[in-house]
Formats: structure tokens, C-alpha cells, sequence
């Protein structure tokens, strides 16, 4: 059995008091790109006292790597290039690649990184396959 490169996705993100939760629910459902999936919530207290919502969601198997790929389709070859580039402060040591996606510009399904506001996305590479840093330079590279 061939095992795949991408073994899960993790995405989150955080729905301010501010924000209207059915825009927050229709940028996580432009991040999926039609794949079905549960989310989780926690109603959690911000650093004021005001009302937040912390919104995860997990992919597995095959649904992580369709997943993982059609992100990457969705960025821009200069995106892709960013995050390859700056490799080192995307990633870490145990196989994870940290993408962050503008939550606004998903309302209008625009896919762009973000540091702020963003919805995190997690991409675990499967170490059993070999070096998770070439599995993810490849990943970013491929159009």
C-alpha cells in the first residue's frame, strides 16, 4: 500500500464578538473547497472579556491531502515561492507546514496568505515516507 505524503490538515480559526459568525462559516466552507467536513467550536473569553469562538476542524487521510492540494492550486505561484523561500519559519521540526489564509479575502474566494486575522492551516507531512522538508519543497514547487 502506498502511503501518502500528507498524512492530516488541521485548520483554525477564531470568530471575534465582532464578527458575523455566518461570514466566519462561509470563509472556512471557501477554504475547504467543497469538502465536507465537521467543525468543532470552543466559546472561550478574550483578554477583554468579550465573547470569542474558536473554530477547528481536522482532515485525515485521503481527504487531507485532496485538501492540501487544492490549497496549493488556489495560492499563487509567488505565494508558493514566499512560503518555500521562508521555508524555515513555516515549518517545523516534527513535519508541519503553517499556512495562513486571509479570512476576509475568502468571502470574496480569494485565497492569499495573511498573518493577520487568518484561518491557520496545519499540513502534516508523513515522516514515514522520508524527509518531511523535501516532501513539503516539492508540495510548494508543483503547480
Amino acid at each position: 500500500m502506498r502511503q501518502e505524503p500528507i498524512q492530516s490538515v488541521e485548520l483554525s480559526t477564531i470568530a471575534h464578538a465582532t464578527e458575523d459568525p455566518s461570514k466566519v462559516d462561509k470563509a472556512l466552507q471557501t477554504l475547504l473547497l467543497g469538502i465536507h467536513q465537521q467543525f468543532t467550536r470552543q466559546y472561550l473569553e478574550g483578554h477583554h472579556g468579550n465573547p470569542i469562538v474558536k473554530i477547528e476542524a481536522k482532515l485525515t487521510d485521503e481527504s487531507a491531502g485532496h485538501f492540501a492540494h487544492l490549497l496549493g492550486s488556489k495560492l499563487s505561484k509567488s505565494e508558493r515561492l514566499v512560503l518555500l523561500r521562508d521555508l524555515h519559519l513555516h515549518s517545523d521540526d516534527d513535519g508541519n507546514l503553517f499556512v495562513r489564509v486571509d479570512k476576509q479575502k475568502l468571502l470574496q474566494e480569494v485565497f492569499r496568505i495573511a498573518e493577520d486575522d487568518p484561518i491557520r492551516v496545519k499540513i502534516k507531512f508523513n515522516r514515514l515516507i522520508g524527509d518531511c522538508k523535501k516532501s513539503m519543497m516539492v508540495f510548494l514547487e508543483s503547480d
